[in-house]
């Protein structure tokens, strides 16, 4: 069976249009039951740390929820349209329109240039443009294939991994490190991390429309040389028999209780990982797993309206 032709190509999109200071609870609604492919979209270029609970423009949004067609999607379907219904009762909003992404429009879904923080610019590029002159920019440049994969870098789970990537990358703590990014999607995370400092990155990713548009990313970004790809979750055989200094997990809280041992055995004594996807009322839930999991201790907690990120660092003497 050819990769277009194959059943998880095909996706239902549910869209609705609305004030953006309701983005963030749709978007949380559209999480909860999707596949967490969730993508904001405003007309032209933005600042995606302005869309967000501080949000106060009277502008519109577009919220775009992807589903996974499969035996589940009736019942996903139907709680996000209860949700929707309560929303509506808050402002007004026009219905939500649903339609099936094709292969070929899946391949060539975009997004607008987007900034994160004050240095990380995420712009779509297509690999037949080749790589990019980087020479006359201080920005973070990140360029991401449309379509394919998710991470662009506008969901609030993402931004706050990407910042405090960031603030490891100030700190110093990123030169010459290894990191392993679970789950990794556009590859965004690895991008970043490896621009700042790191020396190499594994990205792992089991979706695999994900794994040609990862290595497209990393190409354009001109960090493919210092990336590996790999197809799967962890435990992963073909991944090196070593633990990292970081590890990326921005997915979702029932995958990150269900993994959270493996992440813990990926990550070196005093290693660092970022776990990330987790709605506030998830949190304890996730936090115990980890704590459950291993020596470790949860040094600081990011959120943004919502969403949380744990930074858990691994005891030394384990």
């Amino acid at each position: 069976m050819s990769r277009s032709d194959s059943q998880s190509d095909r996706w239902l999109e549910i869209s609705i249009v609305l004030p953006s200071e309701f983005a963030e609870p749709v978007t949380h609604l559209f999480s909860r039951y999707g596949d967490g492919r969730v993508f904001v979209s405003q007309t032209g270029d933005w600042d995606a740390d302005v869309v967000g609970s501080d949000y106060s423009s009277d502008g519109e949004v577009t919220v775009y929820c992807y589903l996974k067609i499969d035996e589940t999607i009736e019942n996903r379907k139907g709680m996000i349209e209860i949700g929707l219904r309560l929303i509506s009762e808050l402002t007004d909003t026009e219905p939500h329109e649903e339609r099936v992404v094709t292969p070929d429009e899946w391949v060539n879904q975009t997004f607008p240039t987007i900034r994160v923080g004050d240095r990380i610019v995420i712009s779509p590029r297509m690999p037949d443009e080749g790589i990019p002159d980087y020479s006359e920019t201080e920005d973070i440049c990140v360029y991401l294939s449309p379509g394919l994969a998710f991470g662009t870098g506008n969901h609030p789970t993402t931004r706050l991994c990407l910042k405090q990537i960031l603030l490891e990358a100030e700190s110093g703590g990123l030169v010459g490190r290894h990191a392993l990014d679970v789950g990794c999607g556009s590859g965004v995370l690895s991008i970043v991390a490896l621009k700042l400092g790191a020396s190499k990155a594994w990205c792992l990713d089991i979706d695999e429309t994900a794994i040609r548009a990862i290595r497209d990313n990393l190409e354009m970004s001109g960090v493919d040389d210092r990336a590996h790809v790999l197809e799967g979750s962890i435990p992963n055989p073909d991944l090196p028999d070593t633990q990292f200094d970081y590890v990326f997990a921005n997915i979702t809280s029932r995958v990150l209780i269900d993994i959270a041992e493996p992440l813990i055995d990926s990550t070196k004594p005093g290693g660092i990982v970022l776990a990330s996807g987790i709605l506030d009322d998830q949190a304890d839930s996730v936090r115990d797993a980890f704590l459950n999991a291993g020596n470790v201790s949860i040094s600081e907690t990011r959120q943004e309206g919502d969403w949380l990120m744990l930074r858990i660092v691994k005891s030394d003497d384990n």
